[in-house]
């Protein structure tokens, strides 16, 4: 089984693990977390190839974040792991990691927890 094929599964099992729980976050909640555009740099400004910005975009709460740098290795969605295109939108946890928005927004309304780290969106600090 290929590492794509085993983290699909995984999140798979997760997802439906987490179904009843009733553990996930609301629109509400949501709407509060970072959103940003993803532009990959240009020749000129690019540290290395792959490198991009993630460029801030307005929410409905009004919430402007700042603007951020990722290296090659971290333009990568590890939810359906693949790389961010230019022109992606993405969202960006308080624990600091980053997703396409229509992958942790789908992972969130199960289970509001980094699908990383596992700091729960809702709670903080406290963890599941």
């Amino acid at each position: 089984m290929s590492d794509r094929s085993c983290s699909l599964l995984l999140l798979a099992l997760h997802n439906c693990s987490t179904l009843c729980s009733g553990s996930g976050a609301s629109e509400e909640d949501l709407r509060v977390l970072p959103k940003y555009r993803f532009h990959i740099c240009k020749n000129e400004e690019k540290p290395r190839v792959g490198a991009g910005r993630m460029v801030p975009i307005e929410t409905s709460s009004g919430y402007l974040a700042t603007e951020r740098i990722l290296l090659p290795e971290d333009a990568e969605c590890c939810i359906c792991l693949t790389s961010y295109e230019d022109g992606a939108e993405l969202h960006a946890l308080p624990c600091n990691h980053h997703f396409h928005s229509t992958c942790i927004v789908k992972w969130l309304k199960m289970n509001a927890t980094c699908p990383l780290c596992k700091y729960n969106i809702l709670k903080g600090n406290d963890q599941v």
